[in-house]
């Protein structure tokens, strides 16, 4: 009896066929929930509530990292800067006084 793929609800009679969260899918239908992206040819997908996400809409949506500036979750593919046990966006590790971008090597002082 052929599987039934869980984004089209169609018979899989493919010779290939993808499994995620414990359903399988055609090729064709695994999709990120939020972008559409397909996800056939990507290393990894995240699945949350019963949606089925990219990497850059799962870190998006549910990063558990938080900027310390603009509390905007940071995706695990951002270049961050740390200090002390806080981490920024890039753009938002600067002077609170001058608004100077700082960088790695740049000497500054947190209250």
């Amino acid at each position: 009896k052929p599987a039934l793929c869980a984004g089209c609800g169609g018979k899989i009679s493919d010779r290939y066929y993808l499994l995620a969260v414990d359903k399988q899918w055609h090729l064709r239908c695994l999709k990120c929930c939020e972008c559409k992206l397909a996800l056939e040819s990507e290393l990894t997908c995240f699945a949350k509530d019963g949606s089925i996400y990219c990497k850059e809409d799962y870190y998006r949506r549910f990063s558990v990292q938080r900027c310390a500036r603009c509390h905007l979750g940071i995706s695990a593919s951002e270049m961050v800067m740390r200090a002390r046990e806080s981490v920024y966006h890039l753009s938002c590790f600067t002077c609170t006084t001058c608004n100077k971008t700082l960088t790695t090597g740049d000497h500054f002082g947190m209250k």
